[in-house]
């Protein structure tokens, strides 16, 4: 049996039970531009993180574009850089290490 994959590629990866709505469509989004490009959108987004001046929200990057294209869940802005930061910590880090982080318990005061 192989290990998982680094970043989701399908689906029916049975670690996204339980993923945010909002994440769990914009992983469905980087999917299916992935499948749409010769090149992995999940490479470009560890690799092309949004300038520091417009963020997500207000970029003119192609591929975000097509990314958001992708997402079936209506955004406002917050929520949007929200997910696209989400995806991008999922991007660099792994979806292991983002459930882990997603998932820990907060400390209590």
């Amino acid at each position: 049996m192989s290990s998982p994959s680094f970043y989701p590629v399908s689906m029916d990866d049975s670690r996204l039970s339980g993923i945010d709505s909002n994440v769990h469509d914009g992983i469905a989004a980087v999917i299916k531009t992935t499948k749409q490009r010769e090149s992995c959108a999940w490479t470009y987004l560890h690799d092309n993180p949004p300038s520091e001046r417009t963020g997500y929200m207000f970029s003119d990057n192609p591929m975000f574009a097509v990314i958001n294209g992708h997402m079936q869940v209506g955004h406002s802005g917050s929520s949007y850089a929200w997910t696209m930061r989400n995806l991008q910590y999922i991007a660099t880090h792994g979806l292991d290490a983002y459930i882990a982080a997603a998932c820990a318990p907060t400390p209590s005061n």
